[in-house]
């Protein structure tokens, strides 16, 4: 399709870092990381739903750097939810709370709070947002070669990738954002809050309607349209985040969106751990894409 409509195509496989810290998870916490040990914290608490990317990768970077960590879960605890399973055995003390006790996540007087119970923490924003977030984000712009690609392409979910690439873009590469959320207008505003007025800004393309119905909605024509992608390639890809960008570009390839001969990059974001979760719940079967559950996550 891609040579008929005149495009270059590309994936930076972000998802190849590592076998469980990937992504753009890993490059979210790398500096958070850095400062929270320079700054002799003993305890990374954070925040997510109960199969979070964040959660699963805040887990097993805080034992691999000898950092406690405390995850704060929306919802019930499930002892079948493998990514819960896994932050458990890396060590995580978890918090399950309501959905109302969860939207105080960004409310100060709740942090301050959560920082009188759990003196000597750093509180890191869900998902891994946060200014120092951006640095981390950053390098990927300088593992590709600006000057050639035309276009990066990234899902949204935060708006802290997004705003990584745009703080470290020097040419004239456009960033294409696609949220994997409904309604999701406002995270323009706080992509452009993480960047304090950046004059990147003017590169970003924020396209909405590729949600499939929601934040964490599986729907069958893009699960057929992920099976397709990886008969085609051997590349593996998750209906929650990267899965839905990668369908928006070839959409929008089909809809002649991109102009003859440009060179689109799509990031794939790893979070391929919530396979896992999609197996559990049964929305895909076993071994959906080929993919297996690492068993030995607290010795990788």
């Amino acid at each position: 399709m891609c040579r008929r409509h005149g495009i270059k195509l590309s994936i930076k496989r972000d998802d190849l870092i590592h076998p469980t810290l990937s992504g753009n998870k890993w490059r979210k916490l790398k500096y958070t990381l850095a400062h929270a040990k320079d700054n002799n914290y003993q305890q990374l608490i954070s925040f997510g739903g109960a199969y979070s990317n964040h959660i699963h990768a805040l887990a097993f970077a805080g034992k691999a750097h000898g950092l406690h960590t405390h995850g704060i879960i929306r919802g019930e605890y499930d002892p079948n939810n493998p990514t819960i399973q896994d932050a458990k055995s890396c060590g995580m003390t978890l918090e399950f709370v309501s959905r109302e006790q969860y939207k105080q996540r960004n409310n100060s007087e709740f942090i301050a709070q959560l920082k009188l119970r759990h003196p000597n923490s750093l509180v890191v924003p869900e998902g891994g947002t946060s200014k120092m977030a951006l640095a981390g984000v950053a390098e990927v712009m300088q593992e590709i070669d600006q000057q050639n690609v035309d276009y990066i392409c990234t899902p949204c979910g935060s708006g802290g990738t997004t705003a990584g690439l745009l703080s470290a873009n020097r040419q004239h590469t456009q960033v294409l954002s696609i949220p994997v959320l409904k309604n999701a207008g406002y995270l323009e505003q706080e992509i452009e809050k993480l960047l304090e007025h950046h004059e990147n800004i003017t590169n970003l393309r924020f396209i909405e309607g590729y949600h499939f119905g929601g934040y964490g909605k599986v729907k069958a024509p893009l699960l057929s349209f992920i099976e397709e992608f990886y008969q085609q390639t051997q590349i593996q890809l998750e209906p929650i985040y990267s899965g839905k960008m990668v369908y928006a570009i070839f959409d929008l390839i089909e809809k002649g969106y991109f102009p003859q001969g440009s060179h689109i990059a799509l990031l794939h974001t790893g979070g391929l751990q919530g396979l896992n979760g999609l197996i559990q719940r049964q929305l895909v079967p076993a071994n959906w894409l080929g993919w297996q559950r690492d068993e030995n996550i607290t010795n990788s």
